[in-house]
């Protein structure tokens, strides 16, 4: 997979991402399908984070996701506003990308493994790719709390 088509899949999903986000109205931001679910402002939240341990796991090699990062991270965007959600989500992402786009193809390329799973290999392309599959997953899930809420509205 390209670098441009990569960066291009991000964007498109962040761009979706924030769409889906911005159609909800704030009272149901922190509501709770079930009340068991997640909030919409955690899955937005968790979306934000995504592309800063990403672009730590490109310019910090000792750097690995953990159990315990996730729980930190979890922490921290416990406190945040949706704009503030927004916020780190755009700059998280732009910060990704342009750590990104400062590799070759070569280097997106070379296999690396986490740990995490019992320990997975997979080209630093794929890895990369966590951005956008976080970017659309948290989409479709608050688009399915939007149709619990009775908005069907593609957005």
């Amino acid at each position: 997979m390209s670098k441009e088509l990569i960066i291009g899949l991000i964007e498109s999903g962040r761009d979706a991402l924030l769409r889906t986000a911005q159609a909800v109205p704030d009272d149901k931001l922190t509501w709770k399908p079930l009340d068991n679910g997640r909030t919409v402002l955690d899955l937005l939240g968790d979306a934000a984070q995504t592309p800063h341990m990403i672009t730590k796991m490109l310019t910090e090699p000792a750097f690995a996701p953990s159990r315990e990062i996730f729980a930190q991270m979890t922490q921290e965007r416990a406190g945040w506003m949706f704009e503030e959600a927004v916020t780190h989500l755009n700059k998280n992402t732009d910060d990704a990308l342009a750590a990104i786009s400062a590799l070759s193809e070569e280097e997106l390329a070379k296999p690396m493994t986490l740990q995490m799973g019992g320990g997975m290999t997979m080209p630093m392309g794929g890895w990369v790719m966590m951005i956008n599959r976080t970017f659309i997953s948290r989409m479709a899930q608050i688009n399915y709390i939007q149709t619990l809420y009775g908005d069907f509205e593609s957005h």
